[in-house]
């Protein structure tokens, strides 16, 4: 049983030392500030969204629609300070919406 013990806190000394990387803790915010915009915009507005990435602190966002995205340019500022502040920390500086 200390063997089996033994091992998992290894395992997980080994999981923190690979997430506190700088290159793949950057890529693994950039998966969850993914991941919460599309919390932010629903089921119904996401079926209009072509590609979401992160690069640089920024936000870019492909949208099918351009009523969609006069709407959501209009919202810009409510919308970067909803996703810094369901991330933890302020991460995104801006939305650019293509």
């Amino acid at each position: 049983m200390r063997k089996a013990s033994s091992n998992m806190s290894s395992l997980s000394n080994v999981i923190r030392k690979i997430i506190k990387n700088p290159k793949l803790s950057k890529r693994l915010d950039n998966i969850k500030i993914i991941e919460i915009w599309d919390e932010i915009l629903g089921s119904n507005l996401e079926k209009y969204v072509i590609e979401s990435k992160v690069f640089k602190n920024k936000l870019y966002v492909k949208l099918k629609s351009s009523a969609l995205r006069n709407e959501l340019s209009l919202k810009k500022s409510k919308l970067i300070s909803e996703l810094n502040n369901k991330f933890g920390k302020k991460i995104i500086t801006d939305i650019i919406f293509k």
